[in-house]
């Protein structure tokens, strides 16, 4: 062994192209910085999924703090990217660039070589690539003064053991992968694409790797309009599949390099967690896509920075990893395999929909799920919140999963699911998330009576996709669902379901007639809704609640022919039945049809009608309801204007304007017009 004395200065240089990651450069910045003053080591890690710019960064920042250490720098990588895949092969590297002329031949003298030569130097190595924290450690000069730069493809609980600092490296923003696909396209057509450098730095999923690839494409392979390099992505099988330069495919290449590194069963699990409809998912729909505890699996994929976890029990797919998986699957797993696993996680979300749906009305439904195998998921008072957070969590991959039940032939789950979440979309003003899942549930739906001669299930999607339509201001469509459904009732046995769904057509109908203010038609609609409502053979566990129903929706009818009287006999029932904590939406309405029929009883009801739509417009701000709460603040408005008081009504006109607004209705610019005479 020789002294070793040279001063090595083997950093490979600042990145030719840097964008963005201020923060991560200054958070690094500060940590070396600050260990130097202090007179420790620092070990900083940065980790992050595969292609998210994880070794530019640490070459970036190498290049910052370089030059408070005096004795050199030493930058090797390791894993299964590089030649130097042992702690040995990299010892014997360092020892050589610090002077060494014969390091020792064996793994204990190559260490111990190493912690004597750095023990009084001030060093700065940069470990790219590296396995985990047993293999850094391993590594570490012995000096205090040093620091120790690291790169991980693993998200290591070894890391945090160890006291190491770790720094999670995340895709760009949109304006910084906007500024990296740019970097070599001249100002015409990048003022040219308008929003198209935006949606390709989407399709992109903002990664890195695959932003500077699809730069270098617009510079070469693809001269023309940038739309047109984005339609073709668009239009491919596989987005990562295109992003190659000369013919490799990196992006795949660097996800490749994490999934070999995983067990067989994690394997496994990277390809199935794929097929879930969704970059999002829960434990539970994990669980139901393997066919078994998915909590090591998914742990296992986290560490390997090929999912992230979003929350408890929750994880997420970056757009090309998933891409990547399901690649994957077409190779590894048979259809039959994969429909199974589509099946398990739809019905899975059914589940999970059914449970909530049962925490939140007490409807009766037509599906078999609803027969009592799936039990309410909450009870007590706050079981409608509790109930409808789990389904705004879930909102987007419950409607992916009514799509992929269509597309896999899994009609009956399609209208089912459909049916679970009625209640959800309809007390939260989603009616064009109702509109097309509806329109997939009424596709299947058809397919099922067409093999099986079923039609309830017809029946149920014509009557919630016309009252989907319905609440969507189109009347003409809503009506045709709504006959047809009354066609098909009257071609059922008149049973208690057919009873129901009856009443329900003439309550609907009543709706239409009043929109268009056919107040004595609406009337008779109601009227004949109640007759049913009363018929022997209606559900008699349905009655009292469909008849407060009826109570609810009645009273503006009855308040528009002058029946002052009924009205708000009707109104106060309603109030009274929806007063249990149970249906919380139901009573914001009750409370808030109470309050305009009290409004148009004369004057001397004007003081309880003020402290009736004041509560109402507070119920239904605390439930969501746009649409309500914006006729409410209306109906007050008007009130108060009538007595004088036109200051205090501006407020709620201007509340009802933005929620008109929002929802899209041309009742926002007449409302406008009214604020501008105040």
């Amino acid at each position: 062994m020789t002294a070793a004395n040279s001063i090595p200065k083997a950093l490979p240089g600042a990145p030719r192209q840097f964008v963005n990651r201020t923060d991560e450069v200054g958070l690094v910045g500060r940590e070396i910085t600050d260990g130097v003053a202090a007179g420790r080591q620092t070990v900083v890690v940065l980790t992050g999924l595969p292609g998210v710019g994880k070794t530019t960064l640490a070459a970036q920042c190498a290049e910052q703090v370089k030059d408070l250490f005096r004795d050199g720098w030493l930058w090797a990588t390791l894993g299964t990217s590089s030649e130097a895949v042992s702690v040995d092969d990299v010892l014997f590297l360092f020892l050589t660039q610090l002077g060494m002329a014969s390091p020792p031949p064996t793994s204990q003298g190559l260490r111990l070589a190493f912690q004597t030569v750095t023990a009084d130097k001030a060093l700065l190595l940069v470990l790219d690539d590296v396995e985990s924290a047993a293999q850094l450690v391993k590594l570490l000069p012995s000096s205090s003064r040093s620091a120790v730069l690291a790169t991980s493809r693993r998200r290591s609980a070894g890391f945090v053991r160890e006291r190491f600092s770790v720094i999670d490296v995340a895709p760009f923003t949109v304006p910084s992968a906007v500024e990296l696909i740019s970097a070599d396209l001249d100002s015409t057509r990048i003022a040219t694409a308008g929003t198209e450098i935006e949606a390709l730095a989407e399709l992109c999923g903002r990664l890195p790797l695959a932003l500077s690839i699809a730069g270098a494409q617009l510079s070469t392979r693809h001269r023309g309009p940038v739309s047109d390099y984005v339609r073709q992505l668009r239009g491919a099988r596989s987005v990562i599949e295109k992003l190659t330069v000369d013919s490799e495919r990196l992006v795949s290449a660097v996800f490749e390099v994490s999934y070999e590194d995983l067990a067989p069963a994690e394997r496994r699990a990277y390809r199935l967690l794929s097929l879930h409809p969704g970059r999002r998912f829960s434990t539970g729909a994990a669980a139901a896509l393997l066919g078994e505890e998915p909590t090591d699996a998914l742990e296992a994929l986290v560490t390997a920075n090929l999912l992230s976890p979003v929350g408890a029990d929750r994880y997420e797919f970056h757009s090309l990893v998933q891409e990547h998986a399901a690649g994957l699957v077409a190779l590894k797993e048979t259809a039959e395999d994969c429909q199974a696993a589509v099946a398990r996680v739809v019905e899975w979300y059914l589940r999970f929909a059914v449970a909530r749906e049962r925490s939140i009305s007490d409807r009766p439904r037509f599906g078999e799920y609803f027969d009592g195998r799936v039990a309410p998921e909450y009870q007590g008072e706050h079981a409608w919140q509790q109930a409808v957070d789990d389904l705004e969590l879930e909102r987007a991959n419950l409607r992916r999963a009514v799509v992929a039940a269509a597309e896999e032939g899994l009609h009956s789950l399609a209208w089912q699911l459909c049916e679970a979440l009625v209640t959800f979309y309809f007390q939260r003003d989603l009616f064009a998330d109702a509109i097309a899942v509806h329109s997939l549930g009424l596709a299947s739906a058809r397919v099922v009576h067409r093999e099986t001669g079923d039609a309830r299930p017809l029946l149920r999607m014509h009557t919630e996709l016309g009252t989907a339509q319905f609440s969507f201001r189109d009347d003409q469509l809503a009506s045709e669902q709504f006959d047809a459904a009354v066609a098909l009732a009257e071609g059922l046995p008149d049973d208690d379901a057919v009873l129901f769904t009856r009443a329900k057509m003439f309550q609907w109908k009543s709706f239409v007639d009043q929109r268009m203010e056919n107040w004595s038609k609406a009337v008779e609609a109601i009227a004949a809704a109640r007759s049913l409502v009363d018929d022997p053979r209606f559900p008699a566990k349905d009655r009292g609640r469909e008849a407060a129903l009826l109570d609810l929706n009645g009273g503006p009818m009855l308040s528009a022919v002058g029946r002052h009287e009924d009205a708000l006999a009707t109104g106060r029932r309603a109030v009274a039945f929806f007063s249990d904590g149970k249906e919380q939406h139901n009573l914001a309405k009750a409370t808030a049809n109470l309050g305009e029929s009290l409004s148009l009883a004369g004057t001397g009801f004007q003081d309880e009608a003020e402290e009736v739509l004041r509560t109402a417009v507070g119920l239904l701000a605390d439930r969501g309801m746009q649409s309500w709460e914006a006729h409410s603040s209306t109906v007050l408005a008007d009130l108060l204007e009538r007595a004088g008081r036109a200051a205090e009504a501006v407020p709620l006109l201007q509340r009802a304007a933005e929620l008109y607004t929002i929802l899209e209705d041309r009742k926002a610019e007449a409302l406008r017009g009214r604020l501008g005479e105040h």
